[in-house]
């Protein structure tokens, strides 16, 4: 989604110079899943925060081509017997290849609810930036909420700026939401409108609240899941029709309210509906100091890589030494190392790439023409 030459480098506002950062990501698939690599940069100027300063990572994020559902998972009555996503680090990847958090921040507290005044954040100066992100140890971008900015792009000729974005140009109702992410388990991340049960576009809202005389400073133990108080389940997630999948699909949303009109907590998601793929915890983790003995990274390529499988422990996305970046030139490059297969997860990332390529970026004829990419072509209403 990053593939125009007609990109301008990526900016950190809380630098002096213009850091000329580049957005990379490349993936390809095997039989069971598709492999994305991705350097960490957003496709938008960013605010790193007190983290400061982004720095490229290796990650390697692996989802299955197939979600298969977690049968001990229900929930619409709540989250036990359902995995959880991690309390802290990747719990899902945007559709630049950048990380998703959850809602803790480093000390432990609501990172959304601190940013929005519901506490004091004593404990460590946090907070969030453009598109609620910022950076974390080891200069990982990620966001905490939103991530819709993905599919914004400034009005130059009106002299606006990624300054200007705002989560409310997001929650529009005049039409179903684009994908923004996905999540461990393959099923797609859509921005906060969706359709509701009578079919009528709405506000996606959580079912989640503070627990009484709770303000989010402990995080999310702060919380109690409330069932029917909004539309989304235990996960923040629903089972529904999209325009992707007219005949449905599970998937989650991104929340900036609950039910009862207060904070939509946990604004992506808190567990997975589907069985996760678990390396991600790790391969999402890459380009930070992590110490220690170095861990053994060879056969990259061979034992492990794109269309193999996840990087050892330790290890980030790419050979050892490198960055993990595309082999092509320019500012990214998504390849297509042999015709897709005929899946619904495979057509619907061609489709996520292509509109959000759609919404700022200059698509590039770089995908090679077949059934699924004639699909994604048609139902985004633009030519890979």
């Amino acid at each position: 989604m990053c593939h125009s030459n007609d990109i301008a480098g990526i900016d950190d506002y809380n630098t002096t110079e213009n850091d000329n950062h580049i957005c990379e990501l490349d993936y390809e698939f095997n039989e069971t899943h598709i492999i994305i690599e991705a350097n960490g940069f957003p496709n938008h100027d960013l605010e790193s925060g007190p983290g400061c300063c982004a720095s490229a990572q290796d990650h390697v994020w692996m989802i299955p081509l197939e979600p298969t559902n977690d049968t001990g998972c229900d929930p619409t009555e709540g989250s036990e017997g359902c995995s959880m996503a991690p309390e802290r680090g990747p719990i899902a990847f945007a559709v630049n290849g950048v990380s998703i958090y959850g809602p803790e921040d480093g000390p432990g507290g609501d990172a959304v609810a601190g940013q929005e005044g519901k506490y004091e954040e004593d404990r460590q100066h946090v907070w969030l930036g453009i598109c609620h992100g910022h950076s974390g140890p080891g200069g990982d971008y990620h966001y905490h909420a939103d991530a819709n900015c993905v599919h914004w792009h400034a009005d130059e000729a009106a002299d606006e700026t990624w300054r200007d974005y705002n989560i409310d140009s997001s929650r529009q109702v005049s039409e179903h939401s684009p994908i923004v992410g996905f999540a461990f388990d393959g099923y797609p991340i859509y921005g906060f409108v969706g359709w509701g049960e009578d079919g009528e576009t709405r506000e996606m809202t959580s079912s989640y609240r503070l627990k009484d005389g709770e303000t989010g400073y402990n995080g999310i133990e702060d919380y109690e899941f409330i069932s029917g108080m909004g539309d989304l389940d235990a996960c923040n997630g629903q089972w529904g029709t999209t325009p992707e999948f007219p005949n449905g699909t599970y998937h989650y949303h991104t929340t900036w309210v609950n039910g009862e009109g207060d904070l939509g907590f946990p604004y992506f998601l808190l567990c997975y509906r589907g069985v996760a793929e678990t390396s991600n915890a790790d391969a999402g983790q890459g380009g930070g100091d992590g110490g220690g003995d170095d861990p053994d990274c060879s056969g990259h390529g061979e034992t492990w890589g794109p269309g193999i499988g996840p990087p050892p422990d330790g290890c980030g996305g790419g050979p050892p030494g490198g960055q993990g970046q595309s082999s092509e030139s320019g500012l990214i490059a998504i390849p297509w190392f042999k015709s897709p297969p005929d899946s619904g997860a495979v057509v619907l990332s061609l489709l996520t790439l292509a509109v959000v390529t759609g919404s700022r970026f200059e698509s590039s004829p770089i995908i090679t023409e077949s059934a699924s990419s004639t699909s994604a072509r048609d139902r985004a209403g633009i030519a890979l």
